[in-house]
C-alpha cells in the first residue's frame, strides 16, 4: 500500500483554518498584553507610594523631603538623599512604565507623578498623567480600572 500524503487542497485548508484562527485571536492577545502592563505599571506605583512613605520615616530622607501639591515626576525628586532613599528601596535608578494606553485605550505619557505632605505622611501617586483621573495611590484613577470581564468570552463568567 503507497501512502501518498497530504494533497495540496488539504494542505491550504489547513493553512486557511489556521489564519483565520490567527486573526481572531491576535487583536484579543494584544489587548491581554496591554491591560498586564497597565496592571505591572499600577503595582509598580502603588509600591513607589509605599516606599516613599516609608522613605519619609527615615530621618535623614525626612529632612530632604519637600512638600508637593502639585504632582511632580518621580524621576525629578528634589533632594538627592531623598530620592537615594526611595530609589535604593526599590532597587532602581529611574522609573518607566511599559503600558502606552489607558484602560479606555487613550495614550499614557508612562511617566510616574507623586504628591507629598511629609508633615502628615500623605502620598498620592499617578501613572500616565497628572489628574485624579490617573491616580494609582492611595485610590485607583477612572483611567486607570480595568474591565475585569476581558477573560469571561473563554472563562464563561457570569455577570451579577
Amino acid at each position: 500500500m503507497r501512502n501518498k500524503g497530504f494533497s495540496l487542497i488539504e494542505l491550504i485548508i489547513v493553512i486557511a483554518i489556521m489564519a483565520v484562527l490567527a486573526g481572531a485571536l491576535a487583536p484579543m492577545l494584544i489587548r491581554h498584553i496591554n491591560k498586564t502592563r497597565l496592571t505591572v505599571d499600577i503595582d509598580t506605583g502603588s509600591e513607589i507610594a509605599r516606599t516613599i512613605v516609608a522613605a519619609v520615616t527615615v530621618e535623614k530622607a525626612y529632612d530632604a523631603a519637600k512638600d508637593h501639591n502639585t504632582p511632580i515626576n518621580v524621576n525629578d525628586m528634589d533632594d538627592q538623599d531623598f530620592k537615594d532613599e526611595v530609589f535604593n528601596s526599590l532597587g532602581k535608578s529611574s522609573f518607566k512604565g511599559t503600558a502606552k494606553k489607558d484602560a479606555n485605550g487613550d495614550p499614557l505619557d508612562q511617566n510616574y507623578y507623586y504628591t507629598l505632605d511629609y508633615t502628615r505622611n500623605k502620598v498620592a501617586v499617578y501613572y500616565g498623567g497628572k489628574d485624579d483621573a490617573h491616580m494609582v495611590y492611595p485610590t485607583l484613577g477612572s483611567k486607570l480600572i480595568l474591565n475585569q470581564l476581558w477573560g469571561c468570552f473563554f472563562l464563561s463568567c457570569k455577570i451579577q
